[in-house]
């Protein structure tokens, strides 16, 4: 276990152990995990034998099996209420009392947690009444506070409800509260005592309101409850000092398990990726030193709150006793609590010094009880892990019991607004975090953004060319699409006239812009990024308003609009400095990218601001004008983009707006002579026919118009035989029905593997049918309106006539409330030929397929003109690397939701019918709009050639090198010209 490569393949292993059903399944598993990893000797013979004895992957198979069904039973007491009733009957005679855990951490339907609350409910009666007959054990059953009551359970509150998250935090505590009162009740009846788990940060909160909330309730003085405070949170002091103020006024004192933290690499991954600060200590000795810290503060509220020391790091438990001691509280006024099955000879310690011990005793079976388990090898064998440096490696215990050397502990850290990008030195390129929900003040924020946006009148959204607003005789309203009586925006309704007039201002503000320094133009969108940065809550409550988008949805799509004026600033500063080309003895070469003239960009209304603003933002930056087409469902989201480019310094006349429909102001546009450039994101047929027209030759024009265009999907995710489907399920929920199904990336196919098919269909089913529908007005609602009539009553006509092509399993396209509300809508065996399989819906609409084997479903998903996005969720090692290989898409994901694309991340555009031209947010992306341009000198004089001048530095924030590096030519004579310039992107 010392070897971390090594380490991590075997938890890999162990993770997929459960959903392998055959020897062969196992030994092939093994072999892909291992493959490359340098192996312990007697580990690397045991792979050995099934290629050199008769039978040796049945035999290998066999051994890996008994070796993992050997840990799982060492920390699982029992798989059935009357197993466990007698296991926690046998430890209490050994005089160890339990508390009793139920895996099966994963909840995400309401069936789910329904079943999790009658397993709770249970055992809670089975410990109830086995406890009755338990002989007398004084130690255990009574403290210097009171009567201790001899069992206990765990709860995982998340598993109560489906929706248990900050944005739907009063429905998930209140189907929580609902589940969870009735077995509060028995077991106060019972004498069982009730300890609420904490897991990871996310739910902290909500942990706490939940808890504050059911002990509240009357009847409830009677509990014995507890909760859980961990102590690498760095505002565990806070939640301590809170709960112990809360906690006075009740008769019988909260129980409080101090332990250290079972999800660190979770938290500080997270963190990491999404660009918060860290709820975590760094580094292991804080979280020690902050443990004893807690265990005293939680000592000094004796009376109030019941300690429960719960670590296996024999210093930190030594210092809360001797702080007991010292503050004259005696051996009977906390308890030592531990795991099951680790560590035993601490057990006996405890037990032999006359303390009270109690074990988190897990009980469930292997499959559901894999991730627990997977957690307690971590710790175990955790390169930092007391147990380990102790029992596995003889470390000297006088070493290990010295006080953690740790400083001053960092409080709790807080969001720091982002400073503005400096143009003249911009840094490396990082995405913009995203909303950090789980803090109140950050909902409170967006709350009151969304509030003052639904109490404003309708806006007016006049046309802009040549930098004047333009007026027109005719309007298009756009409307709240969860009431559609209520007007958001009335926009001007430009045709062809406005065109003609636009495109004419465009090609002469292009002089001027085109011939501007990259550096000044550069510096606008760094100017936009921060404009948007300061207004991030108003902009995304506009989305919320205009288009239906969820809050976090909406919050992204500022984030990626955002995202795109940095990532392309910067990019605009490397592809300033030139291309790579080479330059002989006597000749200077040079290549420059220069913008094309006037690019037309046609916007669509799903991600109102961040696709206008990465289509417009790329155009601008590398010297062309821009004539904006916005969806005539978003027209307010559109005007404030280019608000916001004229306040950061863009010339008047660079960027016009010209509302209207797609048949009138969208046709004239994308077909007038004098575009160069037209940028689309919308459906097929009208890309088509922009591809088509640009394609005819026309009077006037003095260019080919380019056309960049990306045209939706028919995403599939396929679901392998050993995948996760605690994983699958909420990604594919996510994937199919976020935002009503109305991503261009959107999942509308599920491709399962054999006998997972079933499970997962049922489960997918179950998540969906639990989902919230109503306006995205309420943080609650998690599936809100489609975007107008038009797409309501088309997706509510393929829901009826789904039944032709497929067995409907799921159907809640009626919605009975107002606006235009489809449900999710579910339908397996759908014929592979049909319309539901390969046509684009654009809707919460999900067609599921039953595959006999991993290849077959690759080709089944393959089966679409399509290929935009696809997802595969698998635990196979060689079945990664045959899907990265196989599946036709431009975004492929491996064991995670397919909708998100970030900027700098995953550069996002496909192939086949999905369109044309480079990924968006990706480093060839500016390229499209410009006109390279070679210039070649001969510098040779009358015979005298001046010395070859050296390669141009690479700009500070260059990063990782690109494009082609030229051939070592020093034998032929040959010298470079300019860099080879780095990459710009992931942070």
């Amino acid at each position: 276990m010392a070897d971390a490569a090594f380490r991590t393949r075997l938890f890999r292993f162990v993770d997929a152990y459960p959903a392998l059903d055959s020897d062969a399944e196992v030994e092939e598993h093994l072999r892909a995990e291992f493959e490359g990893v340098e192996l312990p000797t007697w580990f690397g013979a045991g792979l050995g034998l099934t290629k050199t004895v008769p039978g040796g992957a049945r035999l290998s198979a066999a051994v890996a099996r008994r070796g993992i069904d050997r840990m799982a039973r060492q920390f699982v007491v029992g798989t059935d209420e009357a197993e466990v009733a007698r296991a926690v009957g046998d430890l209490w005679r050994r005089r160890t009392a339990a508390t009793v855990d139920l895996l099966g951490e994963h909840t995400h339907s309401e069936s789910e947690a329904d079943r999790y609350a009658a397993r709770l409910s249970g055992i809670v009666e089975s410990l109830g009444a086995a406890a009755r007959t338990w002989p007398p054990d004084e130690r255990l059953e009574r403290d210097d506070l009171g009567p201790v009551p001899r069992a206990g359970v765990s709860v995982k509150v998340t598993a109560l409800a489906s929706a248990f998250t900050p944005l739907t935090a009063e429905q998930g505590i209140e189907r929580a509260a609902h589940r969870l009162l009735p077995v509060l009740r028995r077991a106060a009846d019972l004498g069982v005592s009730v300890c609420f788990d904490m897991e990871r940060y996310e739910e902290k909160e909500l942990t706490h309101r939940l808890f504050r909330r059911v002990l509240a309730v009357p009847g409830m003085e009677n509990l014995h409850a507890g909760i859980v405070v961990q102590a690498y949170l760095r505002d565990s002091p806070d939640d301590l000092d809170e709960l112990a103020a809360w906690a006075r006024g009740r008769r019988i004192p909260v129980s409080v398990r101090l332990v250290k933290g079972a999800y660190w690499d979770t938290e500080t991954t997270e963190a990491a990726a999404r660009g918060w600060p860290s709820p975590v200590f760094e580094h292991k000795a804080e979280t020690d030193a902050n443990y004893e810290r807690l265990a005293s503060r939680l000592l000094g509220h004796h009376g109030a709150l019941r300690a429960a020391f719960a670590t296996h790091n024999l210093r930190s438990l030594a210092a809360a006793i001797v702080d007991a001691r010292s503050m004259g509280i005696g051996d009977d006024g906390y308890e030592v609590q531990l795991l099951y099955g680790m560590a035993e000879p601490v057990h006996e310690a405890v037990r032999r010094s006359g303390l009270r011990l109690r074990v988190y005793a897990p009980m469930g079976e292997l499959v559901p009880g894999m991730a627990y388990l997977v957690r307690r090898l971590l710790e175990n064998t955790s390169n930092e892990s007391f147990v380990r440096h102790h029992f596995a490696e003889g470390e000297d215990l006088d070493k290990l019991v010295e006080a953690p050397g740790a400083g001053p502990l960092p409080g709790p850290g807080r969001a720091a607004r982002r400073a503005a990008t400096d143009p003249g030195s911009p840094g490396t390129y990082s995405p913009e975090p995203a909303a950090e929900w789980r803090r109140p003040e950050v909902m409170h924020a967006f709350a009151a953004a969304v509030e003052a946006e639904f109490g404003r009148p309708a806006r007016r959204v006049e046309a802009l060319v040549a930098g004047e607003t333009v007026r027109t005789a005719g309007t298009i309203v756009s409307v709240d699409p969860a009431d559609p009586s209520s007007v958001v925006a009335e926009a001007a309704a430009c045709g062809a006239d406005e065109v003609r007039a636009a495109v004419e201002a465009a090609v002469e503000a292009a002089k001027g812009w085109g011939a501007t320094a990259p550096a000044q133009r550069a510096a606008v969108l760094f100017a936009g990024a921060e404009k948007m940065r300061s207004r991030r809550f108003e902009l995304a409550a506009l989305e919320v308003r205009e288009t239906g988008k969820g809050w976090a949805d909406a919050d992204a799509d500022v984030c990626e609009a955002i995202d795109y004026c940095e990532y392309y600033g910067r990019r605009m500063l490397a592809l300033a400095a030139g291309g790579d080309v080479q330059s002989p003895p006597g000749e200077d070469n040079a290549l420059v990218y220069r913008g094309r003239g006037v690019c037309a960009v046609v916007s669509p209304w799903n991600f109102p601001l961040a696709i206008p603003a990465g289509m417009v933002c790329a155009a601008l930056v590398t010297g062309n004008s821009v004539v904006l087409k916005p969806a005539e469902q978003a027209p307010a989201v559109a005007f404030e983009l280019a608000k916001v480019l004229a306040e950061s310094g863009l010339p008047r006349g660079v960027l016009s707006l010209l509302p209207g429909t797609g048949e009138e102001a969208g046709a004239a546009l994308v077909s007038h002579p004098q575009v160069d450039t037209i940028a689309f994101t919308g459906s097929r047929a009208v890309g088509l026919g922009i591809l088509e027209s640009a394609a005819h030759r026309q009077a006037g024009r003095r260019s080919i118009p380019r056309v960049v265009a990306e045209l939706g999907g028919k995403n599939a995710i396929v679901v392998d035989s050993d995948a996760d489907l605690d994983e699958v399920v909420p990604a594919v929920v996510a994937s199919a029905f976020g935002f009503a199904g109305q991503k261009c990336s959107a999942a509308s196919r599920l491709v399962a593997v054999g006998q997972v098919h079933d499970a997962v269909l049922e489960r997918v089913v179950e998540a969906a049918r639990s989902l919230v529908i109503g306006p995205t007005r309420h943080p609650g609602s998690q599936l809100g309106p489609v975007i107008d009539a038009e797409a309501h009553e088309r997706l509510r006509r393929a829901a009826r006539r789904a039944p032709e092509v497929g067995r409907v399993v799921l159907d809640v396209s009626e919605v009975s409330r107002p606006g235009w509300f489809v449900g999710p809508v579910v339908v397996a065996d759908v014929d592979p030929a049909s319309w539901l399989a390969t046509d684009e819906l654009f809707g919460p609409v999900l067609a599921t397929f039953l595959a006999p084997d991993f290849p077959s479903a690759l080709e089944m998903a393959n089966r679409t003109d399509y290929a935009l996005t696809a997802g595969v969720f698998t635990r196979s090692a060689s079945h990664v690397r045959l899907a990265a290989s196989v599946l036709r898409a431009g975004n492929v994901y491996v064991n995670r939701a397919i909708t998100g694309a970030v900027v700098g991340r995953q550069p996002f555009g496909g192939s086949g019918m999905s369109g044309v031209g480079s990924k968006a947010g990706g480093p060839d992306y500016l390229v499209q709009f410009c006109d390279p341009q070679v210039v070649a000198e001969n510098t040779v004089r009358q015979g005298f050639a001046p010395q070859q001048p050296a390669p141009r530095a690479a700009p500070a924030d260059a990063g990782a090198e690109v494009g082609y590096k030229p051939h070592d030519a020093s034998s032929r004579g040959l010298g470079t010209k300019g860099p080879r310039w780095p990459r710009q992107g992931v942070a």
